[in-house]
């Protein structure tokens, strides 16, 4: 069933909110990377900002990655393909959305995905 404008406007609000939210946070990951490197004293505090340096980064690109997500959801919307499943056009249930607003794909389809993408890495291709 396509969404109603008021689960399209609610959805977009959330998104909206996701993405200032991220928009915000990546300045306090940076400006703890420059804390860390700042209180460096001796090897095990090393080891450790390294990790601390490591993690930031990989949850910077997350973030990154959901943003960029975000923003496609928000271009979907504004085209007026938000809520259909770019893999094959079907509707993506509002209940999905509400959980996963920049979803591409309905819950069958992304589970679909997953598991060929877990049998391709099994099979080291």
């Amino acid at each position: 069933m396509p969404l109603t404008v008021m689960q399209i406007e609610d959805l977009r609000a959330r998104l909206l909110t996701e993405r200032a939210r991220l928009k915000g946070g990546g300045e306090s990951v940076l400006a703890s990377v420059r804390d860390t490197e700042r209180e460096v004293g001796d090897e095990m505090d090393a080891a450790e900002t390294s990790r601390i340096q490591g993690d930031a980064t990989i949850r910077t690109e997350q973030e990154r990655e959901l943003l960029a997500e975000i923003e496609r959801a928000l271009g979907r919307i504004e085209a007026g393909t938000y809520g259909v499943s770019e893999l094959t056009g079907e509707p993506i249930e509002y209940a999905r959305l509400a959980a996963v607003p920049w979803a591409r794909f309905t819950a069958s389809e992304q589970e679909d995905l997953e598991h060929e993408m877990a049998a391709r890495r099994r099979m080291g291709t």
